[in-house]
């Protein structure tokens, strides 16, 4: 990342002239990038209602898959070629604002007070603001109703705990006919993360890593030994092969944790779209969900940088929050616009996902995470596969992250 960093701000330094700023009246191109196909009707809902209030500018979507869009922006920052406005998110955030990418959007003198705050908080850097909040998103248990009924098993509520859902998980797993109760994958935000939490742990907060202790470890076991000691969970391997809402979706897996942005997806899929349901997630010690919002940023070198501070700020309105809402892109991030959302899933019980925002975790930010949450994918793998215990894995995690943040 360092090398990353320092190319960046050496390109900054030599990109110090950009083109004259377009006088209203000239035709303009700006481009927005995002990166989920799901949510592409509602970016172009948003791009097409700008362009109609502004006949002289033209703003061209451009959606790239997760999996490259990441190893794509890069490329482009590093080219000088950044699109001029585009997706952020909180694991990659400062390691662009950091490299001086991002266009300071602080003078667009907006009222944040719609949005989540923690999500506005995410964005802001050095008493700056560099990206405008777009969304919010918590975790639920999504269940197979079909199943369910199959087995004669009431369908999850309020009431479950992690021994109900294991239980449960266990009563429906048929593994010869490859049916699981439940997905347990090496995942964060829609996986352990939210386990730690219920159980009292952390993951960072205030500078410091929770890796080490007691709760975060034996909650991190628990999830695991859903697959590894209880047998509920399809295999790693499997996982790799196919994903967890993948499993869910061709009816492989009776329950899953999922995030709210995947629900478009879910009620698109002719298989599963009439079959499932979801509920506020099972607790552990306590009540937890992770939330996490994006931001859309714009690229510091842009030609056109007041309209693309224009067009931003156009994005954070009510109005083009409905929008996203109303193509079933996500929960938008503004406050009152939630229902919009919400309303277009009639037989769903989409309504815990904003139930659950009153005691939603943030997703664990570090400005350094960057530098080792690879690290923390690779040393759960090593659990997984056996290769050493999960608590030797959380300590050397621990130590990994002390020694980073403590550079």
């Amino acid at each position: 990342m360092r090398k990353f960093l320092a190319a960046l701000l050496t390109l900054c330094l030599a990109l110090t002239l950009v083109a004259p700023i377009a006088m209203a009246e000239e035709k303009v191109t700006i481009t927005f990038a995002f990166w989920d196909t799901n949510q592409e009707p509602g970016m172009k809902a948003i791009a097409e209602a700008y362009m109609a209030e502004h006949p002289n500018v033209t703003v061209e979507t451009q959606v790239t898959p997760w999996s490259e869009y990441w190893t794509k922006l890069e490329a482009a920052a590093q080219g000088g070629a950044l699109p001029d406005v585009f997706w952020m998110h909180s694991n990659q955030f400062f390691k662009y604002v950091s490299a001086g990418m991002l266009l300071d959007l602080t003078d667009l003198n907006l009222d944040y007070t719609p949005y989540p705050e923690g999500i506005t908080a995410l964005y802001h850097y050095e008493d700056k603001q560099w990206a405008v909040p777009k969304d919010y998103d918590t975790i639920a248990l999504a269940y197979n109703k079909e199943l369910f009924d199959k087995a004669g098993i009431a369908y999850p509520d309020d009431t479950w705990t992690w021994d109900t859902l294991r239980e449960t998980a266990k009563k429906l797993t048929d593994a010869e006919n490859g049916i699981y109760g439940f997905g347990a994958p090496n995942d964060t935000q829609s996986g352990y993360y939210n386990f730690v939490y219920q159980n009292g742990g952390f993951i960072f907060e205030d500078g410091k890593s929770g890796f080490d202790q007691e709760a975060t470890q034996e909650a991190i076991q628990t999830w695991a030994d859903l697959m590894l000691k209880d047998g509920v969970s399809p295999s790693l391997e499997s996982f790799t092969d196919m994903g967890n809402d993948d499993q869910f979706q061709a009816g492989k897996v009776a329950m899953v944790f999922v995030g709210s942005w995947m629900m478009s997806a879910y009620t698109n899929n002719e298989f599963i779209k009439d079959k499932f349901d979801v509920a506020v997630l099972p607790q552990g010690k306590q009540r937890a969900s992770i939330y996490n919002g994006l931001g859309y940023s714009g690229a510091y070198n842009t030609a056109n940088p007041e309209i693309v501070k224009d067009f931003i700020a156009f994005c954070g309105s009510e109005q083009a929050n409905i929008l996203q809402a109303q193509n079933k892109a996500a929960i938008p991030a503004y406050k009152g616009t939630e229902h919009y959302f919400t309303d277009l899933f009639t037989n769903l019980n989409i309504a815990c996902y904003t139930e659950m925002i009153e005691y939603g975790v943030q997703f664990p930010f570090s400005p350094n995470k960057s530098l080792w949450e690879g690290t923390e994918t690779e040393l759960m793998t090593s659990a997984y596969t056996g290769e050493m215990t999960f608590a030797e894995a959380c300590n050397q995690l621990h130590e990994t992250i002390t020694e980073i943040e403590e550079e």
